[in-house]
């Protein structure tokens, strides 16, 4: 049994809002301030409804002259519930907790005949509403009505909140009313919150073994682990700890308890509990001392409990269902730490070990990027919309081909495989850049800055995708709800030295070409959020067109060839400069190798400069720009890192296609 879908209105940053989940694990990513946190609350709001007048939407509240003069404000939550019922199934007691929930005709229309068995996949749906009594309505109208400022609003509905507001719960598919028992009892919810402390979360775990071992000390279910019981208390405990301990042991290296040098440690002690016996001490494991659980790290503390919150579910016996509420596991774990216990997760969750639901938000691209495209969902608060609103997007469901296509598939399998810890960092941006390769990388936030786009203030992510295969990264967001930007930075690798060898290409070839790859992307991708730039003014690559775009001042043209050419080249750039006639005059002071490299690219420039002679500028500037881009081929992250490090003039001209692509971002 699983909450399959809810429904948050008017809550917090939430104005009408719906979101579907996996049964069991389910990673939910974004941003600060994206909704994350109040989705927690909400689906915590199901066990434990607590509300403040902090918790209403206040984009709506603001507008109480329009919205709230004739009828207080209230809170809708509505919660649709999962579960397959098989009749041969005697132990399973869920159908009494969802019957006051349920729809007898919905339930027909589920069956499912397997064989002799009869199954029933049913929905049940529960509609909690926070507002105000019927009885004070006349009352909060009076109160309100002459009312002209916010501030003065908050006040007096604070005060209705405070006396005359309470949940009501009904049968969101046939409007009956329920008990609020009725609908708290449906799921074990247990919450734990981002600014936890290790004690906070050793109590959660404590509440685990606590009720494992009310289980397990009444006689019936110790004679499974031992045939004769004393009445001794450590002959008494022993099994209990004996079990658990053998399942500590065999998998705290999986969640990286190892590393540290650190597992769970059990003793019995005439006035220690179970619970006491596992959550209050730990030991080191190279030197046998114990610790006070409060005097342990507090990374490992968190990882310990969150294993036995995590892991107790699956032996403790009954027919309980449970869903467990985990908010930025990383404020206390190291990333290492991050990955190892979400790999365990996600291993539970393949296997269907986990026995449960969970819900974790993060901002972590550590986690991200372990926890599986599957499992994973993006979450954004967009303040485009009217009214504002969070939005979501479920990755499993973003990645369906369309019948007779593979395109989705595909890019899920490499996303897969590369959508490491940095690019995961798009998941959580407001805006993404795509590039070929780490010079891009660099010098992006560099030319951000030069077009006056304040980059870190824009939560803008630049990832270096490492090749061409943008098609993959870019259906993350095709077809997303989150409705993110993405630019797309690729070069056009224009060929410009003719297959005879002989000389440069015509310009009017390259302006005319459109390459492939290109074509490509361009084609299959035509949604408003996109825009893909490449060069073109007579680059091939982003090394090419940048030394285009700074060749017409000398002085930092000439500062760009010396960055990647030899240094017997030094004093022939700053003599000559770029005079063309003169490297061509004085070609043999150059040393051997050099000169074979630059003699063909003028044989290049000489040839295609007798067929256009009108261009024969334009091309003196192809000459030096593809020179520099040989040269500059190998080590590109090097000549970035040179001109963060040592460029210094501030006339450093962005090449066009960029700046065209960064005002389109802004």
């Amino acid at each position: 049994m699983y909450i399959q879908k809810i429904s948050i209105k008017n809550y917090r940053n939430f104005n009408n809002f719906e979101m579907e989940f996996h049964e069991g694990l389910n990673v939910i990513v974004g941003a600060n301030n994206s909704g994350k946190t109040g989705l927690l609350y909400a689906i915590n709001s199901l066990k434990e409804p607590a509300i403040t007048i902090d918790d209403f939407n206040k984009n709506n509240l603001i507008h109480f002259k329009s919205l709230y003069m004739e009828n207080a404000p209230s809170i809708e939550i509505t919660y649709f519930i999962k579960h397959l019922i098989s009749i041969d199934d005697t132990t399973d007691e869920s159908i009494i907790k969802l019957v006051p929930f349920l729809g007898l005709k919905e339930i027909n229309e589920t069956r499912i005949q397997d064989g002799d068995n009869t199954k029933y996949n049913v929905t049940a749906v529960i509609k909690s509403v926070y507002s105000l009594d019927v009885k004070y309505l006349e009352e909060y109208r009076k109160a309100v009505s002459s009312l002209n400022q916010y501030d003065d609003y908050l006040i007096v509905l604070n005060r209705f909140v405070s006396e005359h507001y309470d949940w009501s719960y009904t049968n969101g598919v046939s409007d009956s009313k329920a008990a609020s028992k009725d609908a708290r009892n449906i799921f074990d919810i247990r919450f734990i919150g981002a600014e936890r402390t290790a004690e906070e979360v050793s109590k959660e775990a404590k509440r685990e073994i606590d009720a494992f071992s009310k289980i397990v000390e009444n006689a019936t279910e110790l004679d499974k682990f031992k045939s004769k019981t004393s009445s001794e208390l450590k002959e008494l405990l022993s099994p209990s700890l004996n079990k658990l301990s053998t399942l500590f042991e065999s998998e705290q290296n999986d969640i990286g308890l190892k590393k540290g040098n650190v597992s769970i440690s059990s003793s019995i002690k005439a006035n220690f509990s179970i619970p006491d016996s596992f959550v209050t001490e730990v030991k080191d494991t190279k030197t046998d001392y114990i610790v006070p659980l409060n005097h342990n790290g507090l990374g490992y503390n968190n990882l310990i409990n969150i294993y036995m919150l995590i892991r107790l579910n699956e032996i403790k016996m009954g027919r309980d269902f449970r869903i467990l509420c985990l908010e930025e596991p990383e404020a206390h774990l190291h990333p290492a730490m991050q990955y190892k216990l979400f790999k365990y997760l996600k291993k539970l969750d393949a296997d269907n070990e986990l026995k449960q639901q969970i819900f974790v938000t993060t901002h972590s691209s550590n986690i991200s990027a372990v926890a599986g495209l599957d499992n994973m969902f993006m979450m954004a608060y967009n303040r485009q919309l009217t009214p504002q609103d969070c939005m979501n997007q479920s990755l499993a469901s973003l990645f369906v081909d369309k019948e007779g296509s593979t395109e989705k598939s595909e890019a899920k399998k490499h996303l897969s495989k590369f959508l490491d810890v940095t690019r995961s960092d798009m998941l959580f941006a407001d805006k993404v850049i795509l590039v070929e390769g780490i010079a891009e990388r660099l010098l992006m936030p560099y030319f951000m800055e030069k077009c006056g786009y304040a980059y870190e203030d824009e939560h803008v992510s630049i990832v270096e995708i490492g090749g061409k295969h943008f098609e993959h990264f870019i259906e993350l967001f095709n077809g997303n709800a989150l409705k993110k930007k993405v630019l797309c930075i690729t070069d056009n690798d224009f060929n410009w030295v003719c297959e005879d060898k002989t000389k440069f290409d015509s310009k009017a070839h390259y302006e005319a070409n459109v390459p492939s790859h290109i074509d490509k992307i361009t084609s299959r991708f035509n949604f408003d959020e996109f825009k893909l730039c490449t060069q073109k003014n007579g680059g091939r690559t982003f090394e090419d067109e940048l030394f285009l775009a700074n060749c017409d001042n000398e002085g930092t043209a000439v500062f760009l060839l010396k960055t990647v050419l030899p240094e017997t080249l030094y004093s022939f750039v700053e003599t000559y400069k770029l005079d063309i006639d003169q490297w061509r005059s004085h070609l043999e002071e150059i040393d051997g190798r050099s000169k074979s490299v630059i003699k063909n690219y003028l044989t290049y420039y000489t040839n295609r400069k007798d067929q256009d002679d009108s261009l024969s500028n334009w091309y003196k500037k192809l000459f030096f720009a593809e020179l520099f881009l040989h040269y500059a081929n190998g080590n590109k992250g090097d000549i970035a890192l040179e001109l963060l490090t040592n460029f210094t003039d501030k006339d450093l001209v962005v090449p066009a296609y960029i700046s065209e692509g960064i005002e389109w971002l802004k």
